[in-house]
C-alpha cells in the first residue's frame, strides 16, 4: 500500500532531524573509542619515562639545578613542567623555577595535569605532578583531538542533513509541486478550450485521488462539449432539413390549389386526384409539425406523462386490434402474441400508443410488409418485455448507435424523401424512459429490425 502524502511529509521532517543526529552520535562514539585507545598508551609511556628519570636521578636531587639539567630533555620533549613532593607535601623539586617565563603558559582548560607516584627508596613514596604547557605535544593533544572529532562529527551531521534536504526537496518537487504545476497548466488549457490535457500521476494518495477526480471532470467536460457540438450541428441541420421538408409539401399544395382555382381540372377524376395529393401533403406537414411540437415539449421537460393503472392484456389487445385493422387495409400483415396475465401496469396509454405508432410507421415507411409484436412478462426483471419485429430494409450498422439521438437521420436524402423528421425515435426513447423502461434495437440490412423495450410491473 502506497504511503499517503501526510505520512511522507512526516517521514521527511523526522528523517532530516533524526538521521543527522544519529550520524553525529555515531561519529562521536567512533572517535571517542579511537582517542581512548591511543591516549592510554601514550600516557603510560610518559608515566614510565617520568618514573625512570626520577629514580635514575634521585641521588642528585638535593642539587635541584643538576636534577633539572638531567631531566630537562624529557621536559622539553613533552613540553611539560614537573613538581616533585613527598606524601607529606614537602616540596622537593619544581621545574618552573628553572623554566623561562615564556615557556610557562596558562592553558584555558587545565585538563592536562596528572599525578604519578614514584618509589625511589624502600618505604618512601614521592608524588610527581605533571602539567602540560600546550595541547600540541603528545599525549596532551587529547583536547585538540576531541575538538577535531567534534567538528568532524558535526560536519558529517550537517552534510547528511544537507543531502537529505536536497533529496527530499527533489522528491517532494517531483511528487507534489510538479503535479500541482501540471494541474495549473491543465486548468489554463481547459480555460482556453483544450480538453485533451490529461494529468499523469500513479500514486494512490490524496493528491492522486484529486488528480483522478480532475481527469474525470475534464473527460466529462470534454464529452459534454462534444455532445453539445453534435447537438448544435444536428439542430442546424434539422432547421435546414425542416425548412426544406416544409417548403416542398407547401409548394405542392400551392401548385395543386392554384390548378383547382384556375380551372385546370376538367373532370371529377382529376379533381379527386388533386384533392388526394393535397390531403397527403397536409398529413405530411401535420406530422412534421407534431414532431417538432412534441420535441419542444420534451426538451423543456414539459411533455405531459399522465399515468394510470391499466390491465396488461386488455390494454395491449385493444391497441393491437386497432393497428391490425388499419394495416390490413394498407396491405400489411400484422400479428401479435400476448403472454401476459391480468396484472396491472402504471402507464400513460396515449404515450404508449404513440410509441407503437412511431415504431410501426417507421417499419412501414422503410419497406416492411409484415410486422410481428410479442408481449411477455419477465418475472426476473419484474417487467413486461415488448418486441416489435419487421422485415423491412434494416438499419446500417454505422447508424445503430445514433438512431435514438434527436435529429439523427440515417441516409438523410432517403429519410427526407420518406418524410422522416429524425425525431420519432428520440420521442419514443423519452417516453419509455419516463416509464422507467429501456429500449434497444437489433437490425440486419435486407432482413429487418427488432425493437425491444420494457415497462415495469407493479
Amino acid at each position: 500500500m502506497k504511503s499517503s502524502l501526510k505520512s511522507r511529509l512526516i517521514v521527511a521532517f523526522l528523517s532530516i532531524i533524526i538521521v543527522p543526529l544519529l550520524t553525529v552520535f555515531i561519529s562521536l562514539y567512533i572517535g571517542s573509542v579511537y582517542l581512548e585507545r591511543g591516549g592510554e598508551d601514550e600516557l603510560d609511556t610518559l608515566f614510565t619515562e617520568v618514573k625512570q628519570e626520577i629514580i635514575t636521578n634521585e641521588p642528585v636531587l638535593p642539587d635541584t639545578e643538576l636534577f633539572y639539567t638531567n631531566i630537562k630533555p624529557l621536559l622539553e620533549r613533552y613540553d611539560i613542567n614537573m613538581v616533585i613532593s613527598t606524601e607529606s607535601d614537602v616540596l622537593l623539586f619544581d621545574s618552573k623555577m628553572y623554566s623561562p617565563a615564556d615557556n610557562m603558559r596558562e592553558l584555558p582548560i587545565n585538563i592536562n595535569a596528572f599525578e604519578v607516584k614514584v618509589q625511589p627508596k624502600v618505604n618512601e613514596v614521592w608524588i610527581a605532578e605533571i602539567e602540560a604547557n600546550s595541547y600540541d605535544r603528545e599525549p596532551f593533544n587529547v583536547l585538540r583531538n576531541i575538538l577535531y572529532v567534534l567538528f568532524i562529527s558535526v560536519g558529517f551531521g550537517i552534510l547528511v542533513m544537507l543531502i537529505l534536504i536536497v533529496v527530499w526537496t527533489w522528491y517532494i518537487s517531483r511528487t507534489i509541486l510538479l503535479p500541482l504545476k501540471n494541474i495549473y497548466q491543465a486548468t489554463e488549457e481547459m480555460r482556453e478550450g483544450n480538453m485533451d490535457f490529461p494529468i499523469h500521476y500513479k500514486r494512490r494518495d490524496e493528491l492522486g485521488r484529486f488528480i483522478e477526480g480532475f481527469n474525470l471532470m475534464r473527460q466529462n467536460l470534454k464529452d459534454s462539449f462534444i455532445k453539445q457540438r453534435q447537438y448544435e450541428d444536428a439542430r442546424k441541420e434539422l432547421i435546414a432539413s425542416i425548412s426544406h421538408d416544409l417548403r416542398t409539401p407547401l409548394s405542392s399544395i400551392k401548385g395543386y390549389v392554384e390548378g383547382l382555382r384556375d380551372g385546370i381540372v376538367q373532370n371529377e377524376e382529376m379533381k379527386s386526384r388533386y384533392l388526394k395529393v393535397i390531403h397527403e401533403k397536409t398529413d405530411h406537414l401535420d406530422k412534421l409539425i407534431e414532431d417538432l411540437f412534441m420535441y419542444s415539449k420534451m426538451e423543456a421537460e414539459k411533455l405531459p406523462i399522465n399515468k394510470e393503472l391499466v390491465r396488461t392484456g386488455e390494454c395491449f389487445e385493444e391497441l393491437f386490434e386497432k393497428y391490425q385493422f388499419d394495416l390490413k387495409n394498407r396491405g400489411i400483415n400484422m400479428s401479435y402474441t400476448l403472454q401476459v396475465t391480468s396484472a396491472e401496469i402504471l402507464i400513460d396509454p396515449i404515450r404508449i400508443e404513440q410509441v407503437f405508432s412511431n415504431l410501426i410507421e417507421n417499419a412501414v415507411r422503410y419497406g416492411s410488409d409484415e410486422i410481428i409484436i410479442e408481449v411477455q412478462e419477465d418475472p426476473i426483471i419484474n417487467s413486461v418485455v415488448i418486441r416489435v419485429k419487421d422485415n423491412g430494409q434494416g438499419i446500417e450498422p454505422k447508424d445503430l448507435a445514433y438512431i435514438f439521438n434527436p435529429f439523427y437521420r440515417g441516409e438523410k436524402s432517403r429519410s427526407t424523401k420518406l418524410g422522416s423528421s429524425g425525431l420519432g425515435l428520440s420521442i419514443v426513447k423519452y417516453i419509455i424512459n419516463a416509464h422507467d423502461g429501456n429500449i434497444s434495437v437489433k437490425s440486419e440490412i435486407g432482413k429487418g429490425s427488432v425493437f425491444v423495450f420494457t415497462i415495469g410491473l407493479l
